[in-house]
């Protein structure tokens, strides 16, 4: 098989993943790990599915993007003759599109009046860029923004994932981090944004910033250093609460710190930044609660600790490790 064909099903079957995972659907998870796991191409390609389907909530509706996922849903139906889950499909055939064809893909994404530059990190990879503005951002793995100045205002569209941003001081010109229907507005400040499917958190470092809604000029709570804030989509926001930095930052020097989390969560966690996926497959364990610091990357000694404080059955393979109760 040719790269283009093989890529080309790399990338139908993550944004497939994709629509399943993020649309709503019963996923299985532990199927999903092993694909995953398969191929250091699969880990890129969902990465980029994850960042497509998010970013198309901006423009689901427009005629555009309609007819891309119509075009797109036509190649998939002559390929597939008996097909199920219309909806999902034709979502998942139009992330292929955005991905495999430049041209169309860029016309939703940079579908406003201003032009933007894209940005992702892929599986445990974190970057670091300079702006235009001299502004550095530092990216966590598996993040996905999009940058756009004007003479005016300096966006940057927070899609999924977390980033870290040492903002260069312009009073004419605030910076704003848009995360879901959440925006962070700083002039000269240094700060971290994490944006999940349903929450943002917020952990200032320096200076200040006036978080807001989206679509409101209603400033919801303006912060102070060494606070955090997490803001749950649909929800009245709450206050910001004093933060542990060293804890809170600790993932721009590889570290990952759980405070009585739940198994499940620190799994997930831990698996954004290896090629070695660990799968809760047994569902008795994945409300257990964990606390520790962790290298980043280091999935193992993970699983290692896990077992010497709970009674925990692991089953490993070359690329993943399944956790089941000790029976």
């Amino acid at each position: 098989m040719s790269n283009a064909p093989r890529q080309t099903l790399i990338d139908e079957t993550a944004a497939a993943w994709a629509a399943r995972r993020l649309g709503g659907a019963v996923s299985d998870e532990v199927g999903f790990a092993r694909w995953l796991a398969e191929d250091a191409a699969n880990e890129e390609a969902y990465a980029r599915a994850e960042g497509v389907w998010r970013l198309m909530g901006e423009a689901a509706g427009t005629d555009g993007l309609l007819g891309l996922r119509r075009e797109a849903l036509q190649r998939a139906r002559a390929r597939r003759p008996r097909p199920t889950g219309w909806d999902r499909r034709a979502v998942a055939a139009g992330i292929v599109a955005a991905i495999a064809a430049p041209v169309c893909g860029l016309w939703w994404m940079r579908h406003r009046a201003e032009q933007g530059d894209m940005f992702q990190t892929a599986l445990g990879e974190q970057r670091t860029l300079t702006l235009s503005d001299g502004s550095r951002v530092t990216m966590d793995a598996l993040t996905v923004m999009r940058v756009r100045y004007t003479a005016g205002v300096r966006s940057i569209d927070l899609a999924q994932g977390r980033a870290y941003f040492e903002v260069a001081h312009d009073a004419n010109r605030p910076l704003r981090v848009h995360a879901g229907p959440r925006t962070v507005t700083a002039v000269g400040t240094a700060f971290s944004v994490r944006r999940e499917p349903r929450e943002t958190t917020v952990v200032l470092a320096e200076g200040k910033v006036a978080v807001s809604d989206h679509e409101s000029p209603v400033t919801l709570a303006v912060m102070r250093p060494g606070q955090s804030m997490l803001l749950v989509d649909g929800v009245r926001a709450g206050g910001p609460m004093d933060a542990d930095l060293g804890r809170a930052l600790a993932w721009r020097q590889g570290q990952v710190f759980f405070d009585n989390v739940a198994l499940a969560d620190a799994a997930a966690e831990m698996n954004r930044y290896s090629t070695l996926q660990v799968v809760v497959a047994d569902p008795s364990l994945r409300k257990l609660r964990i606390s520790g610091a962790f290298n980043a990357g280091q999935s193992r000694a993970f699983v290692e600790a896990i077992q010497s404080y709970f009674p925990v059955r692991a089953t490993s393979t070359a690329t993943t490790v399944e956790l089941r109760a000790a029976q």
